[in-house]
């Protein structure tokens, strides 16, 4: 399948969770978004931030995006959590 197709696909499934209220799927993205930032050593904030020039920053984004991701991912499994 070819990339392109993927993000529409992609993009329409978080249009359609985020009405139903599930936002389990920002959560997997979030996850998966770190991944290549491990191999690149770059991350995104509102710029890019990378792991040799800003290490305390770069390790923080991406325990964030992990922790969010988790967060949201757990929170569709386990509405009740917490309450």
């Amino acid at each position: 399948m070819e990339l392109r197709v993927l993000n529409y696909i992609t993009f329409v499934a978080l249009l359609l969770t985020t009405a139903l209220g599930y936002w389990f799927l920002w959560g997997l993205i979030l996850i998966y978004w770190t991944i290549p930032g491990f191999y690149s050593g770059r991350t995104t904030l509102l710029t890019d931030v990378t792991r040799e020039d800003d290490q305390v920053l770069y390790w923080a984004v991406q325990i964030a995006w992990i922790a969010f991701g988790a967060l949201l991912v757990v929170s569709d499994i386990y509405p009740d959590a917490g309450r």
